[in-house]
């Protein structure tokens, strides 16, 4: 769901997963983006990569676990 508060860029995102890929997260999704914009200007690329690695992998695990209850 957007809100007022979203940025463009935010909010296309979300368009483009409710057309593409609805069973894709929405949490997860503005989480990877959160990631994603707080390290866009940071020239070490590496942290932007494990914080999104990290994301990915709680998502996975969350997502299999409640496959498993």
């Amino acid at each position: 769901m957007m809100s007022d508060s979203d940025d463009l860029a935010l909010q296309t995102l979300l368009a483009v997963r409710a057309e593409v890929a609805p069973n894709v997260d929405e949490a997860l999704l503005r989480a990877c983006y959160a990631v994603q914009r707080r390290h866009q200007f940071n020239s070490d690329r590496a942290q932007s990569s494990v914080a999104m690695e990290r994301l990915i992998d709680e998502a996975v695990d969350a997502s299999t676990q409640g496959a498993a209850s």
